[in-house]
């Protein structure tokens, strides 16, 4: 193949569309997706009907067509458009899928009446995922048989986001010789627990900026060196608690903030010597649009057992102790279950 005469972009040059879709492919590291979480969402119709509607907004397709590696389109959709989605016959249920697609006559596809005003882009519903055209995967419509009016149960979402966001971070707190060497033990019991460590001064927890974008947060956290005492019998729970409002024990599941990770088990080992151990977790949790631009709190937090079998005080932290968590921020597609 010739180099081509023409780079991008040169003053009062001709241009090829090759270079062009080259250096979009290249600006955004071949990225494909939708721009943003709202982006091309597929819903039902407000009353049920045989369409379905597309959100307005952007994505990112790879040119698949042979002689195309390594260039990508650009496809918006303006306003809200309604797709029309076949009614199922009694021989089963049927699969459709709703795509962003581009027909290109350089590669094969057909020619408009119009070359210069095209249509070039289209919104369509497809019964495979065997293309060979630049396609981007929206939603899957699954229609029971016998069935004409599409519903919000019907439909998955397929989109990805072509460049999602993150933003990490970091809360640490080791413990210091301020804090004294008195040993802060855990006493209270599920499910509420308390503050771990808590009271004496000691910072366990952080206020933290989230991004606007945010959808989503991984929450990897840390108490380090816990001491077992090992005259106890004893186990329970840790785990971390967010949001921008307290409330003592009144939010669902006893918590003292509205969202909390998995409780995750730790367990003394029985008639041992006294030991230092590390609890650790790891999840993702939700960021709701009322948090997103604001400040929040994440709290460490640890209880006894509820059963009275578990002493208390068996768990507890020092001046040889730390506390630590890492934070992600991640943006997801706005409509994922609990995330909007």
């Amino acid at each position: 193949m010739a180099v081509d005469p023409v780079p991008w972009a040169v003053h009062g040059a001709k241009h090829s569309a090759d270079v062009a879709r080259q250096s979009l492919h290249d600006s955004v590291t071949g990225a494909a997706g939708v721009s943003h979480p709202d982006s091309l969402l597929v819903q039902a119709t407000p009353t049920p009907s045989g369409q379905v509607r597309v959100a307005p907004g952007g994505a990112l397709i790879e040119n698949v067509y042979t002689g195309g590696a390594g260039q990508t389109y650009s496809f918006r959709n303006a306003t809200e458009t309604l797709v029309s989605v076949p009614a199922s016959d009694s021989t089963g249920a049927k699969t459709w899928y709703i795509v962003a697609q581009i027909e290109d006559p350089q590669f094969g596809g057909p020619t408009p009446a119009d070359k210069l005003a095209g249509p070039y882009s289209f919104l369509r519903c497809i019964s495979s995922t065997l293309v060979t055209k630049p396609t981007e995967y929206l939603a899957k419509v699954v229609v029971p048989a016998s069935t004409a009016t599409i519903t919000g149960a019907m439909i998955t979402d397929m989109r990805k986001l072509a460049q999602p966001q993150r933003k990490p971070r970091t809360l640490a707190r080791p413990r210091v010789a301020a804090d004294g060497t008195a040993a802060n033990a855990l006493l209270a019991r599920e499910p509420r627990g308390e503050y771990f460590p808590g009271g004496g001064g000691y910072n366990n927890g952080g206020t933290v900026l989230v991004p606007e974008w945010a959808r989503s947060v991984i929450i990897d956290a840390r108490w380090m060196s816990v001491r077992y005492d090992g005259a106890k019998r004893g186990w329970g729970s840790f785990w971390v608690e967010y949001g921008d409002e307290w409330r003592a024990g009144t939010w669902p599941g006893s918590q003292d903030y509205e969202y909390a990770t998995q409780k995750f088990m730790w367990d003394q080992p029985e008639n041992s010597a006294t030991m230092r151990t590390n609890w650790m977790l790891m999840d993702v949790g939700a960021i709701p649009a009322k948090y997103r631009g604001k400040t929040i709190q994440f709290i460490f937090k640890g209880a006894n057992s509820s059963s009275t079998s578990a002493q208390t005080s068996t768990a507890s932290m020092d001046s040889m102790s730390g506390l630590g968590m890492k934070l992600e921020f991640t943006q997801e597609p706005a409509n994922w279950q609990g995330f909007n």
